[in-house]
């Protein structure tokens, strides 16, 4: 069953902490459940391990606020791989029970709580400490991507060729913060890369129907990752960004392809929507596009590793 009743929610991030918690009920032997930290609201940040593999693999969502249709994506893409491997399947020739055993899928489905509940609530979800500040004196969220500090979670990450984009003050997007990493939702991404050491990652984003896969790579790394991403693409028909001589980025995928050197992907999921979140009427195509990118990711990663 799907998720999609939780787009709408006035509770979001305390309704998508209790799904995941309702998940890892099931099949507990494969299904691991911890807290990577919490957000500026003390919101608890989930993670979800499905798979006892060694070989890691990241899979985040909803580092801005407005893309939580990614939330529910995520949530969705656990529960559809767990019920695959409940009926010992196969998917593109893939063993789904031996990929598990060999690979452990770490999904991050909300890294923004705070923000997904004021793009939804928007004055009503804000503690009085919040309600003053210059920043959210705003009559719609609508359009919001930062955190509830107006940090934009996705220009706080250090990288050698920082964004272009970025603005100097909290705002509703573009404001990389006062350092990097000054967010406790970032640095709770950071701590679980380090101890995870992951093979490679997937950042969930919402508008445009493209995939980002390129940061600086050496030649030999880059062959590597667009083999990897021309399969993703294949799979979702989304557009792969052409390469670039020099990428700019502060995003969670720009770092973490310059200090650990491995795979990582950006997509955006829906057509092109604006400054807003996507319309609901696009999930169902959004879900059967992705709804098994996480196993051929998985695998292609597998094949590919570089020595």
């Amino acid at each position: 069953m799907s998720h999609i009743n939780l787009y709408n929610s006035m509770n979001f991030s305390e309704d998508v902490n209790e799904a995941i918690c309702n998940i890892s009920k099931d099949q507990r032997e494969l299904l691991s459940i911890y807290k990577i930290g919490s957000s500026v609201e003390n919101t608890p940040i989930l993670a979800i391990n499905l798979g006892i593999g060694s070989k890691k693999i990241l899979i985040n969502a909803t580092h801005h606020a407005r893309e939580m249709i990614n939330t529910i994506l995520l949530l969705d893409q656990i529960q559809y791989i767990l019920n695959l491997y409940k009926t010992k399947s196969y998917i593109e020739s893939i063993n789904i029970r031996e990929l598990l055993h060999k690979v452990t899928l770490v999904f991050v489905p909300l890294v923004n709580p705070d923000g997904a509940d004021l793009v939804l609530n928007g004055k009503y979800f804000l503690s009085n400490q919040y309600k003053n500040m210059f920043y959210l004196q705003r009559n719609s969220f609508e359009s919001w991507k930062s955190n509830i500090r107006g940090v934009d979670l996705n220009r706080n990450y250090p990288t050698k060729h920082p964004s272009n984009d970025t603005v100097n003050y909290p705002g509703p997007k573009g404001y990389t913060g006062p350092w990097y990493f000054s967010e406790p939702e970032t640095c709770a991404l950071k701590d679980l890369t380090e101890f995870c050491l992951f093979e490679g990652s997937i950042s969930y984003h919402s508008s445009g129907e493209e995939i980002y896969w390129q940061f600086n790579q050496c030649k030999e790394e880059k062959d590597r990752d667009l083999q990897i991403a021309k399969k993703i693409s294949k799979e979702t028909t989304y557009n792969l960004l052409p390469e670039e001589e020099v990428n700019l980025g502060n995003g969670y995928k720009d770092w973490f392809i310059e200090n650990y050197k491995k795979p990582a992907l950006t997509m955006e999921v829906s057509p092109y929507v604006g400054e807003r979140k996507v319309p609901q009427k696009y999930y169902p195509q959004i879900f059967q596009q992705n709804k098994n990118v996480p196993i051929i990711f998985a695998k292609e990663i597998s094949n590919n590793s570089l020595n």
